[in-house]
């Protein structure tokens, strides 16, 4: 079950000091849940676990999230919030499973494999939290006629998110070798198509969401061809970086 999940605290920051680090003002109102969420974020990513890799690149988006919406009209805000939280549940639930040993959901199972390096892990969790992730949030934490209308909310924060986009490629690139000579041969064109994916991955998403309380036979056709495409990434990522 999808909820507050509760994980060891290795190098906690006051509440004092999650606001000082994300840059938002001591007066601001941000939410406990948000708070709670980023303490959490914060917990793995100064943890020895795997999951520390994805969980510093989320931690850094989410406090991008809360102060993207940090000054956006409440019914804004009220979609994001429970979005991010409910979204961040399934990382979380993930991270928790690998810790106490538990059963990894399928989506996550390629990134929890051994000896990968940073980016591969990072590349990894981007691409199980996005494309299987989204649409649970979205199923079980909202009706169609509210994912309908928080579909504008949804799409305004992926001008953030290409910025985070943009930066991780950045320090991919830096990092690898491999990232260099991609970016050679396609004269920077890969770059180009992954800020392409980001919004088509997060915009089927949506859709898949929809169709989910629609047609539901067209719905796990779907879905059945996601899961083809996110695990030939899988294996790219894995064998090839």
């Amino acid at each position: 079950m999808i909820g507050h999940i509760h994980l060891p605290v290795v190098k906690p920051f006051l509440l004092a000091g999650i606001i000082m680090a994300i840059g938002i003002p001591s007066s601001s109102q941000v939410s406990d849940d948000e708070i709670n969420l980023l303490k959490q974020l914060d917990s793995i990513q100064n943890s020895n676990s795997v999951s520390k890799y994805f969980g510093s690149l989320y931690f850094k988006t989410t406090a991008d999230a809360v102060n993207f919406f940090l000054e956006k009209e409440n019914k804004e805000r009220e979609f994001i919030h429970r979005f991010e939280i409910r979204f961040a549940a399934f990382f979380l639930r993930s991270a928790e499973a690998y810790r106490s040993g538990n059963s990894i959901p399928a989506e996550w199972e390629s990134y929890y494999t051994d000896s990968l390096s940073p980016l591969q892990y990072k590349l990894l969790g981007i691409n199980a939290h996005i494309n299987g992730d989204i649409w649970q949030a979205l199923t079980t934490g909202f009706t169609p006629d509210e994912i309908r209308a928080g579909r504008k909310s949804y799409y305004k924060f992926e001008k953030s998110l290409i910025k985070i986009y943009r930066d991780f490629y950045n320090e991919s690139f830096e990092s690898n070798r491999k990232i260099r000579l991609m970016s050679s041969a396609t004269g920077g064109l890969d770059k180009l198509y992954g800020k392409l994916m980001l919004g088509r991955w997060r915009k089927r998403q949506i859709e898949l969401a929809l169709l989910y309380f629609s047609n539901k036979p067209k719905f796990f056709i779907r879905l059945r061809k996601i899961h083809e495409k996110m695990n030939r990434i899988n294996r790219l990522v894995i064998h090839n970086l």
